[in-house]
């Protein structure tokens, strides 16, 4: 699994961003890459890379189930590898074997927006963005505020999604979208995945 052990190797030990945090996203730009040999694929492999483990799994059920529905099998990484164990290439490879994955879906961060809004009111806090961590979608640190305040504060992404076929040992598919800032870490977990499956739906890469 050369391809897949290559992109995996390449993220910095699954844990730089590839492009720096701060670049604003726009609301709904999407951008598709399909291999002319792309087939429908049935039983997939879903990976969030990340550090964070509740952000990283929520993405990967999520994921998963909505890709159950379309009629193809999906197993979350977490679940695959039994917890919150360090990802790497020969466990990948190894659980490839074991359970005749037809393909591999890998999604990471290449950038997030914090928007935050000091609103007259009440004491509150202040979110401040942590760098340097993909799928790391939700993890801040938190300032207190002097002043009385409210804070309205919202996230937004740029996901990159690529989908591997291990029969064929390369990459068939990648999709870069942007997420608009959501209050919410579902709603932003949500669309992200009701768009990879849209696209995948719209490629002709389920074969339900």
């Amino acid at each position: 699994m050369n391809s897949i052990g290559k992109m995996l190797a390449s993220s910095g030990a699954l844990l730089a961003l590839l492009v720096a945090s701060g670049c604003a996203t726009s609301p709904s730009t999407t951008e598709t890459e399909v291999a002319a040999d792309a087939a429908g694929y049935r039983n997939l492999l879903i990976i969030g890379i990340g550090e964070d483990y509740e952000g990283r799994t929520r993405f990967e059920r999520r994921l998963s189930n909505d890709l159950k529905d379309e009629g193809v099998t999906a197993t979350p990484m977490y679940v695959a590898a039994g917890g919150n164990v360090p990802i790497s290439r020969e466990q990948v490879v190894s659980l490839i074997d074991a359970n005749a994955y037809d393909a591999v879906l890998i999604a990471r961060v290449l950038a997030s927006d914090a928007l935050t809004a000091i609103k007259e009111g009440s004491a509150a806090t202040k979110s401040v963005r942590r760098e340097g961590r993909p799928l790391d979608l939700f993890r801040y640190d938190y300032e207190e505020l002097n002043e009385p305040s409210d804070v309205d504060f919202r996230v937004g992404v740029t996901l990159y999604t690529e989908l591997f076929s291990t029969a064929q040992d390369k990459e068939v598919w990648a999709l870069e979208t942007n997420i608009a800032p959501k209050d919410y870490m579902d709603l932003l977990v949500n669309e992200a995945s009701e768009k990879i499956v849209r696209q995948m739906r719209r490629d002709k890469l389920l074969n339900n």
